[in-house]
């Protein structure tokens, strides 16, 4: 069945506003601290129901002293707006991607090395492990408190409306969204693609009037979103990752008594291992689906790609853009990459 642009709006929208609305079973004014939680993620997404989980557990476990309020599907604005919003403390909370949070902490954007790391595995280790841990004391110094564990997000895939891709050269002249991340221009580019940065609620229509050809994106946001509607083809490239950081507006962490940090602390990393584990879980088994709603599917050689991030110089570039402490922190993990 074909969903509208306006239907799926309007669905997402009320689906966001059930999501917030369900925590608030009991009158805001009656908790000490009041906390909002933003994503850019739909209320279905394994990281939302497990976060709105872990808000009803804190709930519990403070005795109502602690109410955490959902704020899905970009409801509060943008990545960027969102981000400076938690900067400035009117979002407490945020769940937000590694590579639109490396737009202020650029050793965040390292994640997105392209063709870095050789498993979702090894990516969740360095986003849980050393990179995780040197993005986050550079989240302190910009008022920013991190939480130690990451929610996983998938793996990139392309997906496009004009023709199957099984080798660089057919990405050229290619107008693809990206999310607003530092390096995400940079890798298509090296493509000679013609990448535009769009935020994620504004794929859908990008792909509907023609603005984009394509996008890259996993596969569970691929159909989250609806987004197989307006492509037709995906190159299975698995070219980089994404993590979730939750980070806490600094000012409203400190004004939380020791045990309410470390409560929700403690929830929210259960809801990171169960989220991560649902995503994953999602990921191995949505291609099937897909492929019965129309997407064809190819599964380029990765070294084809590879080879030509680094014959464009961006492994070098990048090593000397972002401080060397963090790129030995990404190695630790891939090992040497240039």
């Amino acid at each position: 069945m074909t969903i509208s642009r306006r239907r799926f709006v309007r669905a997402g929208a009320a689906a966001s506003a059930f999501a917030s609305i369900a925590l608030l079973r009991r009158p805001a004014a009656a908790a000490e601290f009041s906390f909002k939680l933003a994503n850019d993620q739909v209320a279905t997404h394994p990281m939302t129901t497990a976060s709105a989980a872990a808000a009803k557990r804190i709930l519990e476990a403070s005795n109502g002293r602690l109410d955490i309020s959902l704020f899905p599907n970009s409801t509060l604005g943008g990545d960027p707006q969102m981000l400076a919003q938690a900067r400035s403390g009117s979002i407490e909370l945020l769940q937000i991607g590694n590579n639109v949070l490396g737009s202020v902490i650029p050793a965040s954007a390292l994640l997105n090395v392209p063709f870095a790391f050789r498993s979702p595995q090894e990516f969740m280790r360095a986003a849980n492990g050393p990179l995780g841990a040197y993005v986050a004391a550079a989240a302190e110094k910009i008022g920013l408190r991190q939480f130690p564990s990451a929610f996983y997000g998938g793996t990139f895939q392309v997906e496009n409306s004009l023709r199957p891709i099984v080798a660089p050269g057919d990405l050229k002249g290619m107008k693809i969204r990206v999310p607003p991340g530092p390096l995400d221009v940079a890798t298509f580019k090296a493509f000679d693609a013609s990448p535009a940065v769009i935020s994620l609620a504004e794929v859908y229509p990008s792909l509907m009037t023609h603005l984009v050809d394509g996008i890259e994106v996993p596969l569970p946001t691929l159909q989250n979103f609806k987004l197989y509607e307006q492509t037709k083809y995906c190159a299975l490239t698995n070219h980089y990752g994404l993590a979730y950081f939750m980070v806490a507006n600094g000012d409203a962490w400190q004004r939380l008594p020791k045990n309410l940090q470390d409560i929700m602390e403690r929830e929210f990393a259960t809801a990171a291992a169960d989220a991560s584990s649902a995503f994953a879980n999602q990921e191995r088994t949505v291609a099937a689906t897909l492929e019965r709603e129309g997407v064809t599917f190819t599964h380029p050689a990765p070294e084809a790609f590879r080879s030509v991030v680094r014959s464009a110089g961006l492994y070098t570039q990048w090593r000397t853009q972002f401080d060397p402490a963090g790129w030995r922190e990404l190695e630790k993990t891939t090992g040497p990459l240039t």
